[in-house]
């Protein structure tokens, strides 16, 4: 991600908004990231008022001449960069989203397999344990006996 920029004299609103703006673009890179090229929100579409929306920034303020020729154009940049990592059609979505869910529901299984051999195992374990304590009892018996 690269540094918004508004002017050289630095202005504490303008700074918040800033900072705001590139929360925000963090914020949804990590969401794409994390939901495997899909923005979980707005329909999967990221646009300019999205960003604002997120950064609770005017999408007005964009357009001032503080704005406009420096934090509009690397907003502009940034999004059309995202837009190469997104999945942004129906269609598209709906495959990603289908691929994901067959992933997901192979590792169900895959661990329900890997939980039920545990669970074996367990029970061969503490059927072993039993055989060991009567044993154990048994011996204590001679022992005692003897």
């Amino acid at each position: 991600m690269t540094p918004l920029t508004a002017s050289e004299k630095p202005n504490a609103r303008t700074e918040a908004a800033l900072e705001r703006l590139r929360r925000a673009m963090h914020d949804i890179e990590a969401e794409v990231q994390a939901n495997h090229g899909i923005y979980p929100f707005n329909y999967g579409r990221v646009t300019q008022s999205e960003l604002c929306r997120r950064a609770d920034v005017k999408k007005a303020t964009l357009q001032n001449p503080v704005h406009k020729d420096t934090t509009r154009v690397e907003i502009m940049a940034w999004l059309d960069r995202l837009a190469s990592t997104l999945t942004l059609t129906r269609e598209s979505t709906r495959e990603r989203v289908t691929a994901v869910a067959d992933n997901l529901s192979a590792e169900v299984d895959r661990l329900s397999e890997a939980c039920q051999i545990a669970q074996a195992r367990l029970a061969v374990v503490e059927q072993l344990i039993e055989q060991l304590k009567q044993e154990n009892a048994a011996l204590r018996s001679q022992l005692t006996q003897s």
